[in-house]
C-alpha cells in the first residue's frame, strides 16, 4: 500500500546506527520486558507500566527518568526486533508511539519534558527509523507516524528553541534525521549549518570540549562522530570543521588516572575509556599495553586542565603504579563543569588520596547535588560566608616544568572583594607538594574574611593529628598534611548533612562519606602554607614544615621522617626545588 506522504526509506535505514538505536544483545530481553509491561531505564528502577499510560508519569520523582521516558529510545528494541521477524511488536510500538501523539500536541505536553530540548529530536529519530518497517508490515499508520515527524521537524527549526552543549547537538542531530528522511533539504542544510558554527564553540585548537566534565569529553567525542557520519550520508561530505573532535582523545587520555579510570572533574562518574579507535586512548584502557602513550607526561590545557603523571610506564614503573594529578582552572560555569578552580586531585599508591566530588545528579534542587557542585566539595579555596560568582574564570599566571616537579600559580576573583591565588609546588618523584594559599581584600570592604582551605579524602581514609599536622592512612598509603603556622585552625567533618560536607559521589545517586579537611586562617589579608607528603602506609613518615620570607622570594623547608629533606624557593613567576638542605643565598644564586 503506498504511503499518503513521500519519504526517503534510504534515508531511514542508513542512518539508523549507534547507541541507542543500534542493535545489541539485549534487544530480545527489552523487548520481552516491554511486552511484560515493565520499563527499565537506568540508571533508575524498573517501572511497571499501567495499561493506558496517561504522559504524566513520574513514579521515582526523577527528572532523569521523565526525559528518558520522553525521549522514546526505549520503544526501539522492539522496532529492531519486528525486522528480525516478531512482527507483532509492531502493535506495541505503535500503541506506545500513538499514544504519545495524542497526548502529548507540540508545545502543550503532559508533562514538562515533553517537548524539551534533545528529549524531542531522540523521539523524532525513534519515529523515523521505524518508517521501513511499519511500511512493511502496517502501511496504514504511516500518516501518523510522517505528521508527527513534520511537527518536529517544524519545532527544531525555530532558533528560539535550540540550546546549548550537547543538548543542542542531538538537536541538530534530530533536524538533520528529520529533514533526510522527510527529503526536506532545507531543513538538511539548516541542520549542517548549525552543527558547523556549533562545533568552533564546542570545541578548542587542543580538542578540549566546552561541556566542563571529562567523562562528557568522551561522550560528545562519540555523539559529534555519529552526527559527521550522519552528515556525510545525507550530503555525501561533512565540513572540515568536524576534525576538531578529531583531537580530543589525547586530552581524554591524559585525564586518565593510572588506574584507567577517568578523574572525575565536573560531572563525571567512574568511567572508563575504551573502543576509541584512537592509539592514546587504547593505551590507557589497556594499561599500557596497546596503543601509544603521549608522548608529554605533563600536559596544561588552555580551557582549563592541568594533568601530570610520574610516567606513562617504562622500566622503573609501570603505567598502573605511576602517580597522577590533576588541576582545574579557566571559567567556572561551564554547562557540567563545577566550580572547582584550582582544586587538586592526587593519585599515588594504586588509589585516590585527594578526591573531586563526582557527579551524583542532576536535580538543581538536591541539596547534596548543590554542594557537589560547590567549591566547597572540591579541593580548593572558599571565602566564609560569600557567594562565589560562577561567572568568574581562574587564571593560571604562571606554569613551569622540571625534571623533578611542577609549579603552578593561579588567581581567582570570583569572591567579590578578595583576591584568591594558589601556589603549587609538586614532586611525584619525591611524593611532597607545597602549596601556598593566599587572599587579599579590598579597602572597600569593612571586615575581616576567613578563608578556607579544603582537602577530601579517599572514602577509605581514616586520620589523626599529631602537633601542627595531620595524618590520613588508608591500608596502603599515607598522606600528611602539615602548617607552619600556629594561627591555622584545622578540623575534620565526614557525612555531615547540616551543612552538608564530607561526601563523594563515585556514581549515579551514590554517596560516600569521606573524611574532609579544612584548614583556615581570618584577617584582611592573609597565607595558608601547607606540605603534603604521600607514601606507603607500611612506613610511617613524619612531616615538619618551616618557613621564611626572604629578599628574593618565599623559603620553605620540608623535613621528612625518611630523612628526606627538601628546601624550596618560590618567586613572583618561578620556583625551585632541591632535595637536601641549601641556604636561601644558595638557592636565590641557583634561580638565577
Amino acid at each position: 500500500m503506498p504511503t499518503s506522504k513521500p519519504y526517503s526509506r534510504e534515508m531511514a535505514e542508513q542512518l539508523a546506527f549507534g547507541a541507542p538505536f543500534a542493535p545489541t544483545s539485549l534487544d530480545a530481553q527489552k523487548a520481552a520486558a516491554l511486552r511484560a509491561g515493565t520499563l527499565d531505564l537506568p540508571p533508575n528502577r524498573t517501572w511497571k507500566m499501567p495499561a493506558d499510560i496517561a504522559w504524566d508519569e513520574n513514579p521515582f520523582e526523577e527528572p532523569n527518568w521523565v526525559a528518558q521516558f520522553h525521549m522514546m529510545r526505549w520503544i526501539d528494541p522492539l522496532r529492531r526486533q519486528a525486522e528480525k521477524g516478531d512482527t507483532a511488536l509492531l502493535d506495541l510500538w505503535l500503541r506506545i508511539a500513538e499514544g504519545w501523539i495524542e497526548q502529548n500536541p507540540p508545545g502543550r505536553g503532559r508533562a514538562n519534558y515533553s517537548w524539551a530540548d534533545m528529549i524531542e529530536a531522540s523521539r523524532a529519530m525513534t519515529f523515523a527509523f521505524a518508517l521501513p518497517v511499519l511500511e512493511d508490515h502496517r502501511p496504514e499508520k504511516l500518516p501518523v507516524i510522517l505528521d508527527s515527524l513534520e511537527q518536529h521537524g517544524a519545532w527544531l527549526t525555530d532558533k528560539r528553541r535550540i540550546r546549548t552543549g550537547n543538548h543542542a547537538l542531538q538537536q541538530h542531530q534530530g533536524l538533520l534525521v528529520i529533514g533526510a528522511v522527510l527529503q526536506r533539504q532545507e531543513w538538511v542544510d539548516l541542520a549542517v549549518q548549525r552543527s558547523e558554527t556549533m562545533l568552533h564553540q564546542s570545541y578548542d585548537g587542543q580538542g578540549i570540549n566546552e561541556e566542563g566534565a571529562v567523562q562528557y569529553h568522551q561522550i560528545n567525542y562519540i555523539w559529534w562522530n555519529n552526527l559527521g557520519r550522519r552528515v556525510r550520508i545525507a550530503t555525501g561530505s561533512t565540513p572540515e570543521a568536524f576534525q576538531r573532535v578529531n583531537r580530543a582523545p589525547l586530552a581524554m587520555a591524559h585525564a586518565t588516572r593510572p588506574d584507567g579510570r577517568y578523574e572525575l572533574i565536573g560531572d563525571t562518574e567512574e568511567f572508563t575509556p575504551r573502543a576509541l579507535g584512537h592509539p592514546a586512548i587504547d593505551y590507557v584502557s589497556s594499561a599500557g599495553v596497546q596503543g601509544i602513550a603521549p608522548l608529554e607526561r605533563v600536559a596544561i590545557f588552555d580551557s582549563g586542565y592541568i594533568y601530570g603523571r610520574s610516567t606513562w610506564g617504562d622500566e622503573h614503573q609501570r603505567f598502573t603504579d605511576a602517580s597522577f594529578y590533576s588541576l582545574r582552572f579557566g571559567p567556572q560555569n561551564r554547562i557540567h563543569g563545577h566550580a572547582d578552580g584550582m582544586a587538586l586531585t592526587l593519585w599515588a599508591g594504586g588509589e585516590s588520596l585527594l578526591v573531586d566530588s563526582g557527579k551524583y545528579a542532576y536535580d538543581a534542587k538536591d541539596p547534596y547535588r548543590a554542594h557537589l557542585l560547590s567549591r566547597e566539595a572540591h579541593n580548593s579555596l572558599t571565602i566564609a560566608g560569600a557567594e562565589y560568582d560562577r561567572t568568574s574564570a581562574v587564571e593560571l599566571i604562571a606554569a613551569s616544568r622540571h625534571d623533578d616537579f611542577e609549579h603552578y600559580r593561579f588567581e581567582d576573583r570570583g569572591y567579590s572583594g578578595v583576591r584568591l591565588s594558589r601556589e603549587i609546588l609538586i614532586s611525584l618523584r619525591w611524593k611532597i607538594a607545597i602549596i601556598v594559599d593566599s587572599f587579599d581584600t579590598d579597602h572597600n570592604l569593612d571586615n575581616d574574611v576567613t578563608l578556607s582551605q579544603w582537602w577530601h579524602l579517599s572514602p577509605e581514609a581514616g586520620h589523626r593529628k599529631e602537633d601542627s599536622s595531620i595524618v590520613t592512612r588508608t591500608s596502603t598509603n599515607e598522606l600528611r598534611f602539615a602548617w607552619p603556622n600556629s594561627a591555622t585552625s584545622t578540623r575534620i567533618t565526614r557525612g555531615a548533612k547540616n551543612p552538608v560536607q564530607g561526601w563523594f559521589s563515585p556514581s549515579w545517586r551514590k554517596l560516600e562519606p569521606v573524611r574532609t579537611i579544612e584548614a583556615s586562617v581570618s584577617g584582611r589579608s592573609g597565607r595558608l602554607i601547607t606540605g603534603l607528603s604521600f607514601s606507603a602506609a607500611a612506613h610511617p613518615l613524619p612531616l615538619e614544615i618551616t618557613t621564611d620570607d626572604e629578599q628574593d622570594g618565599l623559603l620553605i623547608h620540608l623535613k621528612r621522617g625518611d630523612s628526606a629533606e627538601f628546601s624550596a624557593l618560590l618567586q613572583e613567576s618561578a620556583a625551585l626545588l632541591t632535595a637536601g638542605v641549601r641556604t636561601a643565598p644558595e638557592l636565590a644564586l641557583a634561580l638565577r
